[in-house]
């Protein structure tokens, strides 16, 4: 009586091993960005102040990462220039990142909605004050404090990003580098620009976003002369 065969053990095939190094290399990445995202940036108020740290500080670790804070102007002078913009009553602009910021943080201080639903995901991105640093050497910053809630813990987050202004005929900010904290997120084919676009839907129904895009319409040039942005309208 012959002996019963049993089938032949196969190893872990060329396939099983290239799938299960990419699925590592994924999970790999994905645990370094939200480590890296969790890690607050060195702020800095101008480019002097960073190029007298990097002095202190010529070896940087990789967590030693920037990051430029606008000021906020406590005068008043940027109701009339917002005025002026809104109304198109004049074909110059002349604003400074301080009266910016200033506007952002009367204008823009409670958003109308979150741009998650947490009854579905239990997930709810809520972006707070507008933030804008602009140096005519380094281009502008814009930067967006976010508070991230995940069944029900809440996370600080601050989504930098970097870019300048398109020419004409419809001008444009281009983004060049994004962060969310020290974690880079990549600019390519306008990723950024839809993840700027997603948490800005949170503004998106207010009056004075909706008039913001109507006053953009009528600009035809964007210039940086040292901290201010300077507006030239059709």
């Amino acid at each position: 009586m012959s002996a019963a065969k049993t089938p032949k053990e196969e190893g872990p095939t060329l396939a099983g091993i290239s799938v299960s190094a990419v699925l590592l290399a994924l999970v790999g990445a994905l645990l370094g960005f939200l480590y890296l995202a969790s890690v607050p940036p060195t702020s800095f108020k101008s480019v002097a102040d960073l190029n007298a740290y990097l002095e202190k500080n010529p070896e940087l670790k990789l967590l030693d990462v920037s990051h430029f804070e606008g000021p906020v102007s406590r005068s008043r002078s940027w109701e009339q220039k917002r005025e002026v913009l809104l109304n198109g009553s004049a074909t110059t602009v002349e604003l400074t990142a301080g009266e910016i910021n200033a506007w952002m943080s009367a204008k823009f201080r409670q958003p109308s909605a979150a741009s998650a639903a947490a009854d579905e995901t239990g997930i709810v991105i809520q972006p707070g004050v507008p933030n804008f640093f602009i140096d005519a050497s380094a281009g502008v910053f814009f930067n967006l404090p976010t508070e991230v809630s995940i069944y029900g813990s809440t996370h600080e987050r601050m989504m930098i990003a970097q870019g300048h202004f398109s020419a004409g005929p419809e001008v444009q900010f281009q983004i060049s580098a994004l962060r969310v904290n020290n974690a880079a997120i990549p600019v390519i084919a306008g990723l950024g620009k839809q993840l700027v676009q997603v948490l800005l839907q949170a503004y998106s129904e207010t009056d004075e976003f909706v008039a913001c895009q109507k006053a953009w319409g009528k600009v035809e040039s964007v210039e940086l002369v040292g901290d201010t942005m300077r507006l030239k309208l059709r």
